[in-house]
């Protein structure tokens, strides 16, 4: 792998408010095979804040719609602390208007959750692209 990674695997953070989507990505990162690793999930924006520290991740996959504060909101926390963070934004429907609003904040790439098998592809590309 290149990048500064050494050859180790991608470390992911989850965020989602909804426990069966957390267990669903955990699921397919932990099928990926070696290039990545489920560091660990969240289901708030602060519980995500919190584990930038404990779980020390290489690109978070984030929620777009979550209560209290939003992926887009969340993702400008997690950048003011780990400013690069690549960070995937997850969400039902991914359309011009989601990606100027990620753009704006600073979130490095969009996928409709009707993707989700790429996932492990793009976490490797993003945390290869810094």
């Amino acid at each position: 792998m290149t990048g500064g990674r050494s050859h180790r695997p991608v470390r992911v953070l989850v965020v989602d408010d909804h426990a069966d989507v957390r267990f669903l990505v955990r699921a397919i990162l932990q099928d990926a095979g070696p290039a990545v690793e489920h560091a660990g999930e969240a289901a708030t924006a602060d519980e995500a804040v919190a584990a930038l520290e404990t779980v020390s991740p290489d690109v978070v996959v984030l929620d777009a719609r979550m209560p209290a504060v939003d992926g887009f909101e969340a993702a400008a926390m997690l950048l003011e602390r780990r400013p690069g963070l690549p960070i995937l934004l997850c969400s039902a429907v991914v359309d011009d208007e989601i990606r100027r609003r990620a753009e704006a904040v600073g979130i490095a790439a969009c996928l409709s959750k009707d993707h989700f098998e790429a996932i492990p592809r793009m976490v490797v590309e993003l945390a290869d692209g810094r």
